[in-house]
C-alpha cells in the first residue's frame, strides 16, 4: 500500500541541509537552498533562486520564491535571500526580485511573518520585525530592525517603516513611518488620516538605549511630533543641537523623507536598485546592477 502521508516533490538538485524537515506535500523547486534546522511543515512550495538560512519554520501553505506580479518583471534570476530563525505562519507568500528593482526580495533575521502576510518583489525585512495577520507589502517597501506591524495592514509601493515603529491595525502606510513612533489614524475633521500618534515605548525598550541616549530620543520624539508645525525647521533645530545617536537618526530618516516624493524616500530608486542590493547581492551577481536593462 502506498502512504500518501509522505508525498513531496523535491527537485534532486536543491540544496538541502541534512537536519532540514521536509513535511508532506511540500513542493521544493531546483534553485531552492535550505539551511540546517529549517522546517517546511505541511503543503509549503518553494520555488525560484530561494536561499533560506537555518532554523526557519515555514508553516502549511506557504509559497515562498514564486515570480513578482510585476509586469516589468522579464524572467532574469533574480532572487530571495531569507535569514535565520524566522517564523512564517500559515499562507505567508514572498516574491523574488525584479531586474529594474535591483534583482532581490531579502527577510533578515528572527522576524515573524503571520498568517496569510504577503511581501511583495524588492522588499527588505530587515531583523526582528514582526508582520501581523494579512499584512500586505507592496513592492520595493523596506522594514527596518525591530518594527511592528498589527493585522490588516496595506503598505504602498516604496514606503519605509522605521526602526522599532509600531504601525496600528487597519491602517494605511502611504508614506515613511518614522523610527519609534505609533502610527496610525488621526482625526481629520470627519475622516481618520494616518499620522503619528505617539511614541512606541515598547520600542524604545526593545532597542536596550543608554540612558543618555534614550533621553535624547525622547527629547527628539517631543520636538518634532508634538505639534504640526514646520518638521523642517524642528529637524534643523535638533541638527543645530548637535543630536547623536537614535536622535540623529530620527532627524535623518524624517529628512529623507521629507526630500522624497509623496513622504516616500524610497521613491528615488524607481526604475533603479537600491542601495541594499549592492549590499545583499552575492559578489557574482552585483556586476548585474550596473548592466543597461533591455
Amino acid at each position: 500500500m502506498i502512504d500518501l502521508t509522505v508525498l513531496r516533490e523535491i527537485d534532486p538538485s536543491a540544496q538541502i541541509a541534512p537536519e532540514a524537515v521536509i513535511g508532506p506535500y511540500c513542493v521544493v523547486g531546483p534553485h531552492v537552498t535550505i539551511g540546517p534546522g529549517t522546517v517546511l511543515v505541511r503543503r509549503v512550495s518553494v520555488t525560484g533562486r530561494t536561499t533560506i538560512g537555518s532554523d526557519n519554520r515555514l508553516e502549511d501553505g506557504c509559497v515562498i520564491g514564486s515570480d513578482p506580479q510585476d509586469l516589468k518583471y522579464a524572467g532574469g534570476a533574480t532572487l530571495l535571500l531569507i535569514g535565520h530563525r524566522n517564523r512564517f505562519a500559515r499562507r505567508v507568500t514572498v516574491h523574488i526580485g525584479t531586474e529594474a528593482g535591483g534583482f532581490l526580495t531579502r527577510i533578515g533575521d528572527d522576524n515573524v511573518l503571520m498568517e496569510g502576510s504577503h511581501i511583495a518583489h524588492d522588499c527588505y525585512v530587515d531583523d526582528r520585525a514582526v508582520l501581523g495577520r494579512e499584512v500586505l507589502l507592496a513592492g520595493h517597501v523596506r522594514i527596518q530592525t525591530g518594527a511592528v506591524l498589527e493585522d490588516l495592514i496595506g503598505a504602498h509601493h516604496f514606503t519605509t517603516v522605521g526602526r522599532y515603529a509600531r504601525v496600528s491595525a487597519r491602517t494605511a502606510v502611504r508614506r515613511d513611518v518614522p523610527p519609534f513612533t505609533l502610527f496610525g489614524g488621526k482625526q481629520d475633521g470627519p475622516l481618520l488620516t494616518p499620522a503619528v500618534i505617539g511614541v512606541h515605548e515598547e520600542g524604545i525598550r526593545a532597542a536596550r538605549l543608554a540612558p543618555d541616549e534614550e533621553k535624547e530620543l525622547r527629547h527628539a520624539l517631543k520636538e518634532l511630533f508634538a505639534d504640526e508645525s514646520a518638521l523642517q525647521t524642528k529637524i534643523e533645530q535638533l541638527v543645530n543641537m548637535g543630536v547623536e545617536g537614535e536622535a540623529a537618526g530620527l532627524c535623518e530618516f524624517c529628512q529623507r523623507s521629507l526630500r522624497g516624493t509623496f513622504g516616500r524616500y524610497r521613491e528615488q530608486f524607481r526604475g533603479e536598485p537600491p542601495p541594499e542590493a549592492e549590499a545583499f547581492l552575492p559578489r557574482d551577481l552585483r556586476t548585474a546592477l550596473r548592466r543597461p536593462l533591455p
